[in-house]
């Protein structure tokens, strides 16, 4: 029993120590560098930068998607926007059709139907080879953009010592159940603690 109980006083104290340390490496590499403290104004630029809004989906419910799309169009950015739907060969894709033919009225909007599904890294590449833009926001088909996220996303970028920013995601339906409660609690962790770090 002896053997047990320092057996796991050690576990204990070993995980202790390590989550520790990891969090402490979080906080050190999450803090801003002194390379170049540009302010969060757009100071220093003749034009706002050009956007290119990456949106893959794949077997992705019509009104869901709709909403997603919608959200991009609403942005208030002042800058060119273009935005790149990928359909990686969805096979709802009828029913997608409605969808895909309102967006493609609009200018920004380039609608890319791969003829078979390849998976979400080479759905992005495929739309990352025909951009053109400054920047790249990649976003999924499930998600609705508050309409300020790229007006306050292009100052953080501005920034020659960032080379990447992201806004905090939230689940719509947190509130629904403790699952829910704790995929948003999830979602907290993944945007302020690891990618911040």
């Amino acid at each position: 029993m002896d053997m047990l109980d320092t057996t796991s006083t050690v576990a204990v104290s070993l995980y202790a120590l390590l989550s520790t340390a990891y969090k402490s490496m979080q906080a050190v590499y999450s803090l801003p560098t002194d390379v170049s403290l540009a302010s969060h104004g757009l100071g220093g630029f003749d034009e706002l930068p050009s956007v290119d809004v990456i949106v893959p989906s794949f077997n992705e419910d019509p009104r869901t998607l709709s909403e997603c799309l919608a959200s991009i169009a609403g942005q208030e950015y002042g800058g060119r926007l273009q935005v790149y739907l990928v359909d990686d060969g969805s096979e709802n894709r009828e029913a997608l059709r409605l969808v895909h033919e309102a967006f493609a009225r609009d200018p920004r909007f380039n609608i890319l139907l791969l003829p078979q599904n390849v998976g979400k890294r080479k759905a992005q590449i495929a739309a990352i080879r025909r951009s053109a833009g400054d920047m790249v926001l990649n976003v999924d088909s499930d998600t609705i953009l508050a309409s300020d996220v790229i007006r306050k996303l292009v100052p953080k970028m501005q920034d020659a010592a960032v080379g990447a920013a992201m806004g905090q995601l939230t689940a719509r339906n947190r509130n629904d159940s403790w699952l829910t409660r704790l995929i948003d609690m999830e979602y907290w962790l993944a945007c302020n603690e690891e990618r911040a770090a």
